[in-house]
This record gives C-alpha cells, structure tokens and sequence, in this order.
C-alpha cells in the first residue's frame, strides 16, 4: 500500500513546480507521467476553477490525447495527493478544480511595531482538521489575517508593566 501524503506534506515548488509534484508522487510511490505532468500544466496555467470536461477541452487544445476518463481519474488523484483542491457547484455537484499552491504563506503583523512574522501553515492545517472534526466542514482555501503582538513587543510590554507594578 503506498503512503499518501497529507496537503500539508506537499513540497514548496523552489524553482521548478515540477519538482514538487515529483517529490509527491514519488512519496507516494507513484510514476508521473507525461499525462499527469500535462494535466498539471494547465491547472498551473488556468486563472480559476476548472471542471473536469473543461480541462479536457483544454487537453484536445493543447495536443494532449487523454480520454475524459483519464482527465477524471487524473483528478481524483491529485485532490488525494493535495496537488489540486476541488469545490462543488451548481445544482448538479459538478466539482472543478485548481492547482494547490503549496506555498501558502500566513503572517502576523504585530499591532505594536508592525513587524511581520511568520505563522507555520502546519498550524492553519491543523485549525482546518479541528473544523472537520468538530464541525464536519472542508476548508477548501483560507484567507487569514491575524493581527497581534509579536515576541518582542510582548516581551517589552511584560516588561513596562513589571516595572509599572514596582513603582
């Protein structure tokens, strides 16, 4: 049985995304095929959302000779490896999809001096399992902005107040 990386396993592309997908697959003990790769470069290329028969209609563009089931089973995939997120719309639940970029980036700027600093996106990963287990929903994408004091000003702050008390 091979092991399926989690989303949060899945590589930041340095130079070449390709290497990333690569690294996922091989993780996962997967080949990656020249169909894969294909797929991949158009969902990398699209601006939004797509569903699976407008990527197939992109793929007959581009050249590509995949059958709409490949498209299909290529996504499945992908949304299990964490290359792609996936959302339902319309009446039908038709799902389309996007390329995951893997390197999301979360901050908090400090209320006091304004400096920026970086919050692990292991910890947004883990804040979207706890909402899957408590509330039952998938967070698809998270937009965060968190706003507060970093370690320095606290330090600072703890400080003044110490020296506050003993006056």
């Amino acid at each position: 049985m091979s092991r399926q990386p989690s989303p949060k396993n899945v590589p930041a592309p340095e130079n070449d995304p390709d290497d990333a997908v690569r690294q996922v697959f091989r993780a996962a003990g997967l080949r990656v095929t020249p169909q894969r790769l294909a797929l991949l470069h158009l969902l990398r290329e699209a601006s939004g959302f797509l569903s699976a028969e407008q990527l197939y209609t992109l793929t007959q563009k581009s050249g590509e000779r995949l059958s709409l089931a490949t498209v299909y089973r290529a996504l499945a995939l992908f949304k299990q490896l964490g290359l792609v997120e996936g959302r339902v719309v319309g009446e039908q639940d038709r799902e389309e999809f996007r390329y995951r970029f893997h390197s999301e980036q979360y901050t908090l700027t400090c209320k006091r001096c304004g400096a920026v600093v970086t919050v692990s996106s292991e910890i947004v990963e883990e804040f979207r399992r706890e909402l899957h287990a408590r509330l039952g929903v998938t967070v698809l994408s998270a937009h965060t902005c968190f706003v507060g004091y970093c370690a320095r000003c606290l330090d600072e702050m703890a400080a003044q107040d110490e020296t506050g008390d003993a006056q």
